[in-house]
């Protein structure tokens, strides 16, 4: 790891900062200021959440053709274009006073950060740093637990001091002043690094790599592994998005302090952290294919404690549990697609996935707004939650089985 670290230490850290920077366009970050903008626009949950997943559904039918871009335009070009796009989100946002502003908004907001930000972050250090792939993508993923363990408690010491439109108009002069001229700097010296990734992109494979076929996204499509797969790696996008941006609401459900709710996010923020690391190894040393039906155990485990109990422990134990789960998934990702179907092209896969991830990420908020309208209470949701893990966990065992077979 060391070695690592001194070698592509500029890489990583942009891979930090990228997921770090994130934020404004994650669903943890937005769903802080639900209750001020139904206030202000005068709408109900299931309302707000049905042009959440409005915006967020139109950034997943773009990123297939924005994210592709990765594979094209140079790494420091895109990674500025799409930092001024999350920069027009923030202030968007707090000149939003009706629904179609709000929906415009959100979707510069996912698009830009929750959506590319996090895909150039993951593609490039996958891409350059193939060898240690896992622990590459473990330590550039971790910028995204530091921003969830730091960011719910800035927001609302922002909410308190300045109200919600000024602390959307801070959080973009700080994109401008600090992370526009740090990502300039970390990406110094790119295009050596870049000549070598084409020198070597048809090296010979080691023996731990299924493959060196280097797959089109059309390919993909056609290949049965990526349908078995695909439900469980998404589980934890769309459960934890759901209940996460209803989180103000189960916290009141569940009769929990929101003070002590957004302190837990800095143990969240920990557990992620070191689950990062242990997948990252455990990718290098095995597979990220192996890891992938075993990733959302803690996921459905806490979907059945949160369905079971509203004892104040089990605040802090359902986050936990959704660390791990997260933990483990933002690291054996993009090496997933890697493994399975090489480097060329997996900006345009990595685009797809992304679009698929984004997709779900919409419909969990609406869907679940619309069902607590109903009268549905989140305990309910949690049980149905829980069951559909289940079920993906099975379909990933059985899509790790078809891999053993291409492998040999």
């Amino acid at each position: 790891m060391f070695a690592l670290l001194k070698k592509e230490w500029r890489l990583i850290f942009f891979g930090v900062l990228m997921t770090f920077a994130s934020a404004p366009g994650q669903t943890f970050f937005i769903s802080l200021f639900s209750g001020e903008l139904r206030s202000t626009l005068g709408i109900s949950h299931g309302e707000f959440g049905s042009y959440y997943s409005m915006g967020t559904l139109l950034s997943a039918a773009i990123v297939i053709w924005s994210g592709a871009l990765i594979d094209k335009v140079d790494l420091r070009y895109f990674s500025v274009a799409i930092l001024a796009g999350l920069v027009v989100g923030c202030f968007a946002i707090s000149f939003s006073y009706a629904p179609l502003t709000l929906v415009l908004s959100i979707f510069l907001l996912r698009h830009f950060g929750q959506g590319l930000m996090f895909l150039t972050a993951s593609t490039s250090v996958v891409r350059y740093i193939d060898a240690d792939k896992g622990k590459a993508s473990a330590v550039s993923g971790m910028g995204y637990s530091l921003s969830e363990a730091v960011m719910p408690k800035v927001v609302v010491i922002m909410l308190l001091a300045f109200g919600w439109r000024l602390s959307w108009q801070i959080t973009a002069v700080a994109l401008v002043a600090i992370v526009f001229p740090l990502t300039l700097w970390l990406l110094r010296g790119h295009t050596q690094r870049h000549d070598n990734y084409l020198e070597n992109l048809h090296a010979p494979t080691n023996e731990r790599e299924f493959t060196r076929k280097q797959w089109r996204r059309g390919e993909v499509l056609r290949d049965i592994r990526f349908y078995l797969f695909v439900p469980n790696i998404m589980a934890q996008t769309l459960l934890f998005t759901g209940f996460i941006f209803h989180q103000v609401h189960l916290v009141e459900s569940k009769g929990w302090s929101l003070s002590l709710w957004t302190t837990y996010f800095a143990v969240y923020a920990g557990v992620a952290i070191a689950m990062k690391f242990v997948a990252g190894f455990l990718v290098d040393r095995y597979s990220a294919t192996a890891m992938v039906p075993l990733h959302t155990v803690p996921l459905m485990l806490s979907l059945i404690l949160l369905s079971a109990s509203s004892e104040p422990w089990v605040a802090l134990a359902f986050l936990v549990l959704l660390a791990m789960s997260s933990g483990l998934q933002n690291t054996i990702g993009t090496p997933f697609l890697a493994e399975q179907y090489g480097n060329q092209f997996l900006g345009s896969i990595k685009s797809m996935m992304s679009a698929v991830m984004v997709f779900v990420s919409a419909l969990s908020p609406a869907a679940m707004g619309w069902m607590i309208d109903q009268g549905v209470t989140l305990e309910k949701q949690a049980r149905m939650g829980a069951i559909y893990t289940a079920f993906t966990i099975l379909l990933a065992f059985v899509g790790w089985r078809v891999s053993q077979r291409y492998q040999r």
